[in-house]
């Protein structure tokens, strides 16, 4: 996974006339360099960045299993298909690229969300 911090293009512009750094030393902090990004420079700006309105985003691949707040665990894949799971009741349903119901599983376990991973990619 990728973080990196989004802000405008005039807060960039802000934030390296701020700290006296070039646009490139701002890109490497918002982006979290892993060199030149790591510095307490590099921290101070990120921080006023958020400060400013920015925030952070996390990148992931589209295949990665997301845990939602609502507790739901989603997955999709690149066929369109793909599963949910309600963390609360257990019920695991997986849909195909049109939202049709295709399985459900009550109370899954760990091993049928891989059996189902494993169906999908089949399709």
């Amino acid at each position: 996974m990728k973080r990196v911090i989004t802000v405008t293009r005039p807060q960039r512009e802000f934030l390296a006339k701020a700290f006296g750094v070039t646009k490139e030393m701002v890109s490497y902090a918002l982006n979290f360099h892993p060199v030149k990004g790591q510095s307490d420079l590099a921290k101070k700006i990120r921080s006023l960045a958020v400060q400013r309105g920015g925030f952070e985003l996390v990148t992931a691949p589209a295949s990665e299993v997301v845990h939602d707040a609502d507790n739901m665990m989603r997955q999709h894949f690149e066929n369109g298909w793909w599963w949910e799971a309600d963390k609360r009741t257990g019920l695991l349903v997986v849909l195909d690229e049109k939202g049709n119901l295709k399985k459900s599983i009550e109370n899954a376990k760990v091993a049928d969300i891989d059996a189902v991973q494993r169906e999908i990619e089949r399709v």
